[in-house]
């Protein structure tokens, strides 16, 4: 990629978006060092100081880090690291519960997309007795394990995708889902929850993925109305 002359207003943000681009297209790659103001500020033709302020963003967002009198460097970038940054801010409250929902809809309705058609007879299985586990719960009026078995039939769902994207993400909001998910179940209880489930397993084994996607996404919206 090569540096084209400053066009728009907000010159900060385009050079922004210039590095950005050339970290993403690989031109510079992980432990590489990137050239220093003066050079950047030559080749883009604007001062010193405005060449710093995106460079600061980069530093900020964890894309570079800048190492005392060497220069700045291309930041291994961890994915961990900043989905770990999302946990402190899904506070849980009123407000929040619909922004988790909202995040619960698109993973978990695009993952029964994927993973109804590849699902093996052992995951589906695997997805029956977390079900039986529910049902049991729910029986024994035990709202915890309820939630607990409730999450796992979620996050069973995701891991059949293989995605380490999707799967990695769920892993690491572990905490904020299961939160959410134990107010879900002492708001609505156990049957709306329990039908649910049971006609999402049906549609996977059916290989219905059409279906299965429109009940998750239902069953995820039915547990908004409880907040709103």
């Amino acid at each position: 990629m090569q540096i084209t002359p400053i066009q728009k207003v907000n010159v900060v943000e385009e050079i922004f978006e210039q590095l950005e681009s050339m970290l993403i297209e690989g031109t510079w790659k992980p432990g590489d060092k990137i050239p220093s103001e003066n050079e950047l500020s030559e080749t883009f033709g604007v001062s010193r100081m405005t060449v710093r302020q995106a460079l600061q963003k980069m530093k900020a967002l964890g894309l570079i880090e800048t190492r005392s009198g060497s220069g700045s460097y291309v930041r291994q970038v961890n994915p961990d690291d900043s989905l770990q940054d999302l946990v402190p801010l899904m506070v849980l409250g009123d407000t929040s519960q619909q922004q988790v929902f909202q995040f619960r809809e698109i993973i978990d309705a695009e993952s029964i997309r994927i993973a109804t058609p590849i699902a093996t007879t052992e995951d589906l299985s695997r997805l029956e007795e977390l079900l039986g586990k529910m049902k049991q719960s729910a029986d024994n009026g035990d709202g915890e394990k309820f939630s607990e078995y409730d999450l796992k039939f979620h996050m069973g769902i995701v891991e059949i995708t293989g995605n380490p994207l999707i799967i990695r993400t769920n892993q690491i909001l572990q905490a904020v889902l299961a939160e959410s998910m134990n107010s879900v179940i002492e708001k609505m209880r156990f049957a709306p929850g329990l039908d649910y489930h049971e006609k999402i397993l049906n549609a996977m084994k059916d290989k219905d993925a059409h279906l299965a996607e429109k009940l998750m996404r239902e069953h995820i919206r039915q547990n908004y109305h409880y907040f709103e």
